[in-house]
């Protein structure tokens, strides 16, 4: 199977100019600005992907992307660009299921997974909009089907919805594992109580609420209720008819199973093995991970955020769609990570279900949106890399390659460091390992293949993937836990 895949990704990019003449009457791929505008740039990114991270004075490689494709075992990726509010160019390559002949196209749904926090945001501020729900009230004033359970944390400072849209409501859940088509499928109400069918733990508020920020799949299921129970309205319906709909998108939407057979199926792993059954998985957390979705698609709504921030006509009002995505990378937003690159404000955000891996990032002027999509747990560092040659090739400092100074770590630091780090301290086995060899430090794991872990301080590291790492320390000073990109926490394994 596996060279039955490297064998379709290296023939879905090797015959771009194929692939182009079918757009011309069936859409497949899209390059919409006059004249072609774009070719050469797409042309220069398929030529030039190249590691997000370096460090200073080791020279970093380039890379096609059929060879990238190939190296990382994804069968297929959609990319879209959008410049000043409209769709530049659209491409996709490789296959729905590898080993398989079905061709991607850029109409090929793929599951959005965490992107579908800032649309279920989204969908939360149009209640805000109409006066519905206060950003800054207790949430459990709306909630009517279930309440967050009282404690010492939510006696001093109730849950707003603000604290949960921005991961500042001290929630607990990071994300779902999904379910199998066949199986019974929880209500909301079981979900955040982790009654069964749940196969998730209770979601409860176990830290000060808008004290700091932890990522919270958790929160934004009860956010979902907080829609249901307010607009009395399934959420998907709702989200569709204040978000999708009106934002012109038409493919988008929150089906457990698929209608459309333009799907691309998830893999799985290392591997990157098909998943059985249908080939993904369903979500009724529709509103941290249930979304499907395609890059044209989500460029276009990026396209629609940032407008909404300059116009008082748009999704949401302009002061909502201000908070939304502030105007400095330090204010908390609404849905979205924020950063500040050195050339604007970006909003942007990452999914991660199994089976597929996805990247989103809009400037907040307008300038230009970027959605990538993948069907494969592998498909992150490839997401890294083809982001990199998007931002090298069109000048944007999001994403773009750059080159870190770095630092050498001390001998007993560098034991200090190493050893695994897992979700809790009862996994079987470690999610990364960090070892020690020829006096560096080197990462492994299931986030990224072997690479070498790079220190720009003595808790702050980095890996050319584009992942970036913090050390916490506990009270005492050991090492405690890895934290990913904000997203992912892990303990060190004794």
């Amino acid at each position: 199977m596996a060279s039955a895949l490297l064998a379709h990704a290296a023939l879905a990019v090797a015959l771009p100019a194929t692939a182009s003449a079918r757009a011309e009457t069936d859409g497949e791929n899209r390059s919409v600005e006059a004249g072609g505008a774009h070719d050469e740039r797409i042309a220069a990114i398929e030529q030039g992907l190249r590691p997000a991270l370096g460090a200073k004075g080791e020279p970093g490689p380039v890379w096609t992307l059929a060879e990238r494709m190939a190296h990382h075992r994804v069968p297929a990726i959609s990319i879209a660009v959008a410049i000043d509010g409209k769709l530049a160019w659209a491409r996709a390559y490789g296959v729905a299921q590898a080993g398989g002949s079905e061709a991607v196209d850029t109409d090929t749904l793929f599951q959005a997974a965490s992107l579908s926090k800032p649309v279920a945001a989204l969908a939360a501020l149009t209640l805000v909009d109409e006066g519905r729900v206060d950003l800054d009230a207790p949430v459990n004033d709306y909630l009517s089907s279930w309440k967050i359970p009282q404690n010492a944390f939510t006696a001093q400072r109730p849950v707003t919805l603000r604290h949960l849209l921005s991961h500042r409501a001290g929630t607990t859940v990071h994300g779902f594992r999904g379910y199998d088509i066949a199986e019974v499928y929880p209500s909301s109400e079981q979900v955040l109580t982790g009654a069964a069918p749940a196969n998730t733990q209770p979601i409860v508020v176990n830290k000060m609420p808008g004290e700091s920020r932890r990522y919270s799949g958790g929160g934004y299921q009860i956010v979902q209720l907080l829609i249901e129970d307010v607009a009395t309205t399934p959420f998907a319906d709702y989200v569709t008819t204040h978000v999708l709909e009106p934002a012109g998108l038409s493919l988008s939407n929150y089906d457990y199973v698929q209608r459309s057979d333009n799907v691309a199926r998830g893999h799985r792993g290392k591997a990157s093995q098909a998943m059985g059954g249908h080939g993904y998985y369903a979500y009724p957390e529709m509103a941290a991970a249930g979304l499907w979705t395609t890059p044209s698609e989500l460029v276009l709504l990026g396209g629609k955020v940032a407008d909404a921030r300059w116009k008082s006509a748009g999704l949401v009002s302009k002061e909502l769609a201000n908070q939304l995505v502030p105007d400095s990378a330090d204010d908390p937003g609404l849905g979205f990570g924020l950063n500040a690159p050195g050339d604007g404000i970006v909003f942007v955000h990452n999914g991660h279900n199994p089976g597929y891996s996805a990247r989103w990032f809009n400037y907040a002027d307008g300038r230009a949106s970027v959605a990538i999509l993948t069907n494969s747990d592998t498909g992150g560092d490839l997401i890294r890399e083809v982001a990199s040659a998007i931002g090298h090739v069109y000048g944007w400092r999001q994403d773009a390659f750059e080159e870190r100074e770095t630092l050498a770590v001390p001998s007993g630091w560098l034991d200090a460091v190493s050893g695994g780090y897992a979700f809790d301290r009862e996994a079987a086995s470690p999610f990364v390992e960090i070892e020690v060899e020829d006096g560096k430090l080197w990462i492994e794991g299931e986030l990224a293949e072997r690479s070498p872990f790079y220190a720009t301080s003595r808790t702050e590291f980095f890996i050319p993937s584009g992942l970036n790492f913090t050390i916490e320390l506990g009270p005492d000073g050991d090492v405690e836990a890895l934290d990913i990109e904000g997203e992912i926490r892990l303990v060190k394994l004794d």
